[in-house]
């Protein structure tokens, strides 16, 4: 009987073994469609900016703008984005054999990511606070998982093919706004900026309007960022990934065909960044990296000693160049240039916040709201960021979000550096069989099924560069536009998609002869990562760039790929029990889920209604044809389905008081009896919203003043002024006021405010008042002086 049994046994086992390797293969399959991907996400969203709010209110009769990517997109980007952490842990679950690699630098960072979100309870301003927090969670659930991901030099490689393909879509992007755009926009401002304005409900002479016409007619590129400083940043931390490409080639012996046109898109990037960018910090990293790297080269056949040694070397040289710079502060009050100096205005103010929150923090993304009470009479401007990322943690998060950033930085650092396997390979050339060896010990390989001859390189590359264009085109192009511009956008995605593939296709495949992807060690990849990881920091000491969507999500992707790299490989061990994965799994997918259903939907619904208000409103009034015509109200009806769906969009997204204050501003147009009412309560719920909302606080003046209540209009104007005592306009409007109602004393004293801090700005400052209006407020003094004289 036994023997029969056997015998059976053995009849089934090729096929019992065929079908256990087509189940392993279905397993790899899981971490491989994560991998693909990220890969895509990531390109995706490096290649598009993505907004919160819209910062322009529509205009009955104006010419439709195309729309960007708002917190719906984002959103569900981010859902797919946190994808990839599912299929990982769903692998670990159903396969045995694969192993998830523990750091313990993602306890800080799961922490800081809890609390981030937790800190959306006290915030001022919740919607913000929520979306800009669940991106932030996202990108960090995405570093976990590219750990996961990244454990072979394969993968790397293509991480750093993916890296020189978006550098040449990013200086795509750069000089086509350069030579192609601009001129076109520079020409229709000088012709036509008080019709575009008007279009978008803009003042012309306020400060943002005259940002707005400097930047267009400086013609500095900004990329895919809102800021030229992340545009610079980013390439800089593309052209560090892209030398190192070079040296690698050069190391490993390959033709200079291969490395030539790297360093040929390098150069444009340099020309991009001195001719064009002029950021002064991308003027000094660059220099800084080409020392690392070359001294790097020079050293390339030692072994490194005592990484610990170094790293706490590095530590306490930051330490020390930190304090310097903080005393040199507090001494000068200035930094040793003007834009470090606007840094440090920021940072006095963010300083001055903590002590007054040094718990709890202002909650995230809510810097703005409370910078401008505490910031300095000669700092001007009013930044929604801090500019330094752990300053931003200490404010925003309080001391216990601080320390988690730093706590996450420093544990992040040493597995990137000093406490991994490969300590004494970082710079090791791989030009002989020692260095061969020393290199591919730097990094483990897990089965995923992944090797150079598993599929031919160029199907793979040229699927994921039309994928990664195609989710970019198809989030952020807007389809229901002028069919010119959706063809203009669609050409240009056109030219994104050969530039990235031409990128990746120099880097991820290993020779002409061998069209196969190049899965050979990379140690110099290796280095130029983290080399580059450590200048995007350094940018991110005196600026934003981390928290813009796209760089945040490329940052999460190198550090994990960096960090799966340089964890050790796990020790073999018994079989395990499932209950941990199940667990991990069952939370993870539920916390998924209630995102999606509590999170995404709602807010895509009040987008959706929002976006069909912005579109009653403006049609509310047939468009101007260039033929003067007389003045004519909007339609009510339009103006009334216009309300009625930003109310339920505010029903949806109650703590969105956008919403609210939208509507209000939809009832004034409509300019029937008995509207300033109804306004005046949806700015009353708005501002119980968000009461720290200086623009909403404003608008109740101007209904207030408009109907005579001055009473309260004085009241609302003493609260604004506690929100933001030296903003000179509206001291301004608040003294004329206080003349107007019979309170020349207190107008007086108001005046002399604003005398006060208007000389405490530097000269050029453009929010700073001219002569005429200086002479304007000190004849209202003498005005007011001679009044109180004679009462």
């Amino acid at each position: 009987m036994s023997r029969t049994v056997t015998k059976r046994q053995q009849k089934k086992a090729p096929g019992a073994a065929g079908g256990e390797q087509a189940l392993e293969s279905g397993w790899r399959r899981l971490t491989q469609v994560a991998f693909g991907l990220t890969l895509v996400l990531v390109v995706a969203r490096m290649t598009m900016q993505e907004i919160l709010r819209n910062p322009w209110l529509p205009v009955p009769g104006s010419t439709p703008t195309p729309a960007m990517p708002g917190p719906a997109t984002s959103i569900a980007l981010d859902l797919l984005c946190c994808l990839p952490a599912l299929l990982v842990l769903a692998r670990r679950l159903i396969d045995p054999t694969f192993t998830l690699r523990f750091a313990w630098s993602s306890l800080a960072m799961f922490a800081l990511a809890a609390w981030t979100l937790v800190s959306a309870l006290w915030s001022s301003d919740r919607f913000a606070a929520i979306v800009n927090a669940f991106h932030w969670a996202c990108a960090l659930a995405l570093l976990w998982s590219t750990a996961q991901l990244v454990h072979s030099w394969l993968r790397l490689r293509l991480v750093a093919a993916v890296s020189v393909g978006l550098l040449m879509v990013l200086l795509v992007q750069g000089y086509y706004y350069r030579f192609v755009d601009l001129p076109d926009l520079q020409n229709d401002w000088r012709q036509h900026h008080g019709e575009l304005l008007a279009a978008q409900g803009a003042n012309a002479s306020s400060t943002e309007t005259i940002q707005i016409e400097k930047n267009i007619l400086g013609g500095v590129p900004t990329g895919f960022n809102v800021s030229r400083k992340t545009y610079a940043a980013v390439l800089v931390l593309l052209m560090v990934i892209a030398a190192g490409v070079v040296l690698q080639r050069i190391a490993d012996g390959d033709a200079p065909g291969w490395w030539i046109p790297v360093a040929a898109v390098i150069a444009l990037g340099l020309f991009m960044l001195y001719r064009y960018v002029q950021s002064k910090t991308a003027f000094a990293t660059p220099v800084i990296a080409t020392g690392l790297l070359a001294w790097l080269w020079l050293r390339r056949n030692r072994d490194v000693r005592h990484p610990a040694r170094l790293y706490w070397t590095g530590v306490g040289a930051f330490v020390l160049i930190a304090a310097a710079i903080v005393g040199h502060g507090l001494k000068h009050g200035t930094l040793f240039h003007v834009s470090l100096t606007f840094r440090w205005e920021y940072w006095v103010g963010a300083a001055r916040i903590f002590v007054h929150r040094p718990w709890l923090g202002t909650g995230w993304a809510n810097f703005g709201s409370w910078y401008t009470a505490y910031r300095l009479p000669q700092a001007a401007e009013e930044p929604a960021d801090p500019h330094n990322f752990l300053v931003r943690a200490f404010v925003e998060l309080g001391v216990v979000g601080g320390i988690l950033m730093l706590a996450w930085m420093l544990r992040l650092w040493w597995e990137w550096t000093a406490g991994a396997q490969a300590e004494r390979a970082v710079a090791s050339s791989n030009d002989t069989r020692a260095g061969a060896e020393r290199s591919a010990a730097a990094g483990w390989q897990q089965d995923d099924g992944d090797s150079s001859s598993m599929y031919s390189a160029f199907p793979f590359l040229i699927t994921l560069s039309l994928l990664a264009i195609a989710v970019n085109a198809a989030v952020s192009i807007d389809w229901t536009s002028q069919s010119a511009l959706i063809i203009v956008e669609t050409f240009k995605r056109l030219l994104f998609a050969i530039a990235f593939l031409l990128g990746v296709c120099v880097v991820a495949v290993r020779a002409v002869y061998r069209q196969e992807l190049d899965d050979r060690p990379a140690p110099w990849i290796l280095t130029s990562a983290i080399v580059g990881l450590g200048l995007f920091l350094l940018h991110n000491l005196i600026d934003f760039s981390m928290f813009e969507i796209g760089p945040m999500f490329f940052f999460a992707l190198l550090a994990g790929a960096v960090l799966g790299l340089r964890l050790p490989a796990p020790r073999p061990a018994a079989p395990r029990g499932r209950l941990g994965p199940i667990v991990a799994f069952i939370v993870a997918g539920a916390a998924w889920l209630v995102a999606a259903g509590a999170l995404w939907v709602p807010i895509l619904q009040a987008e959706s209604l929002a976006q069909d208000a912005d579109e009653e409103i403006r049609t509310s009034k047939p468009p101007a044809q260039g033929v003067p015509q007389p003045p004519s109200r909007p339609d009510p009806a339009h103006i009334e389905r216009a309300m009625h769906d930003l109310l339920d969009a505010w029903r949806l997204v109650p703590y969105n008081a956008d919403y609210a204050f939208r509507a209000e501003q939809a009832a004034l147009l409509e300019g029937a009896e008995g509207q300033s009412m109804k306004a005046r309560q949806l700015l009353d719920q708005a501002i119980a919203t968000d009461p720290r909302k200086i623009r909403y606080l404003v608008a109740r003046v101007v209904l207030e003043s408009s109907t005579g209540d001055d009473d309260r209009a004085a009241r609302d104007y003493e609260q604004i002024l506690q929100l933001d005592p030296h903003n000179l306009e509206l001291r301004a409007q608040y003294a004329s006021l206080l003349d107007r109602v019979g309170h020349p004393e207190r107008a007086v004293e108001q005046y002399k405010q604003v005398i006060q801090f208007n000389d405490a700005l530097a000269k050029d400052e453009i929010r700073r008042l001219s002569d005429k209006q200086v002479e304007e407020i000190r004849r209202r003094m003498t005005a007011g002086a001679a009044t109180h004289s004679a009462q």
